[in-house]
């Protein structure tokens, strides 16, 4: 058996610089063994050390452990923060949850009270393999399973579980060893609760077939930890490739990932967006945004929130209605671009700003009553007027030959009217003027390799 004493003061090392920190007691046998082996540090290292209680006044034995921790604190000169749950506040039911939820809260308002940015719990390797196995019964997502962390963020500071790498039995043994006195929670032998039948009915049969079972699944944590924070870093590199405005993102950049990226990237964007995760709403966003059948269409995500594809780009929204949205419009500011996808942009500008790329697809005008401009997909009955008549837009689209799925992503510019000055890679209206070097004149950049 490992000498407790030493290897903590080697992980409160690594783990804790703090010259105050906040410790949660109990005073159960867990609590009082990472008070007893904070007490025990070395001087020179040893930090300012204050206690949160709290009296959950859920069984007859917290009145005699309340007057312990007190005088407790009083003879080891430690400050302590009490705070005593009254029985009239207590739920009838989900009292567990709602417990949990008081010392928290508590911890952290104390936390804020006394400038201390560090709380500790007594949470250790048990408690961990206890967790695990509880998700793993009762399912969830992949996330969900990564257990207790050393540390982690909590309120304005961080929480730190010292004793995480210790197993249960090396506590108490070091609490039998030193004399420490600690109170047992009776309702911690009842079955009744999920965690207490893991504890009492799993986990030893597990440690009976390999002793390293509390190691293995520290192991697994970790590793599943690293493998999704990796991903998690993948899939915001995508994420960031695909946004093209607020809350837009393009669908061809999203189409070229790996069915797996795509799942994880939607998936990672569900989360974001939307209250609604599971499998369903997944498979139905994926096979919205990858049907190039349907070029138009949403998905409601619950609680008013939706995702809707236009052509090439999809987006979030609090509503959608089909009648009043037939296509994404944007009006342009002069002298400003906008981004319409990830290789493409616009911009109106006065009197030749900025440089024209070679690549660049131009529209002069000279009549600033057009302005201002409005960019948005192609509507049923577009028709555009051209210096041999009027032309409707599908009309021409078939005559050029232009791929149905090209269609569908042609921008059109028109007037705040609706009049159609030009629709880029087809066609020029009788609107358009030539470039003239003495002459001021607005112009109409389309660039499609930004």
């Amino acid at each position: 058996m490992r000498n407790l004493r030493q290897s903590f003061l080697a992980d409160f090392g690594k783990y804790c610089s703090d010259k105050r920190v906040l410790v949660a007691v109990s005073t159960g046998v867990d609590s009082m063994v990472l008070l007893n082996l904070l007490i025990s540090l070395p001087p020179r290292i040893r930090p300012i050390i204050e206690v949160a209680y709290v009296d959950h006044k859920l069984r007859l034995e917290s009145v005699e452990e309340t007057k312990y921790i007190k005088d407790f604190c009083e003879n080891q000169n430690l400050k302590l923060h009490c705070l005593e749950w009254k029985i009239e506040d207590h739920p009838k039911t989900g009292i567990e949850a709602a417990a949990r939820k008081v010392r928290y809260n508590f911890f952290a308002e104390t936390m804020k009270k006394t400038g201390i940015n560090t709380l500790l719990t007594a949470h250790h390797a048990d408690d961990q393999a206890e967790t695990f196995l509880m998700k793993l019964v009762r399912g969830g997502n992949l996330q969900q399973l990564q257990g207790i962390r050393i540390v982690r963020r909590f309120a304005e500071g961080r929480l730190i579980r010292l004793l995480l790498n210790y197993s249960k039995t090396e506590i108490r043994e070091y609490a039998q060893k030193n004399n420490l006195i600690y109170f047992e929670d009776v309702t911690n032998n009842s079955n009744d609760y999920l965690r207490n039948r893991i504890r009492h009915l799993i986990v030893p049969k597990m440690k009976a077939e390999n002793s390293k079972f509390l190691e293995h699944i520290q192991s697994y944590e970790q590793q599943l930890s690293i493998l999704l924070q990796a991903t998690g870093e993948q899939v915001d590199t995508y994420l960031a490739n695909m946004q093209v405005g607020e809350d837009t993102f393009s669908i061809d950049t999203w189409s070229s990932l790996s069915k797996s990226w795509q799942s994880l990237v939607i998936k990672k964007l569900l989360e974001r967006y939307s209250k609604k995760l599971d499998e369903k709403t997944l498979e139905q966003v994926e096979n919205l945004l990858s049907n190039r059948k349907k070029p138009q269409g949403f998905v409601d995500l619950g609680t008013n929130e939706f995702l809707i594809k236009k052509y090439n780009l999809f987006y979030f929204a609090n509503k959608y209605h089909v009648e009043d949205e037939n296509t994404i419009k944007y009006e342009l500011e002069l002298n400003k671009w906008i981004t319409l996808s990830k290789e493409e942009k616009i911009g109106v500008f006065f009197n030749k700003r900025p440089p024209i790329l070679k690549t660049d697809q131009v529209f002069y005008f000279s009549n600033p009553k057009l302005l201002p401009l409005i960019v948005r997909h192609r509507n049923q009955g577009d028709r555009i007027h051209t210096k041999v008549g009027t032309q409707k837009l599908k009309k021409i689209l078939i005559n050029d030959k232009v791929p149905q799925e090209a269609r569908e992503k042609i921008w059109v510019i028109t007037t705040r009217e609706d009049l159609i000055l030009w629709v880029p890679n087809v066609r020029k209206s009788d609107l358009s003027e030539s470039q003239v070097n003495d002459k001021m004149q607005y112009m109409i950049i389309f660039r499609n390799k930004v």
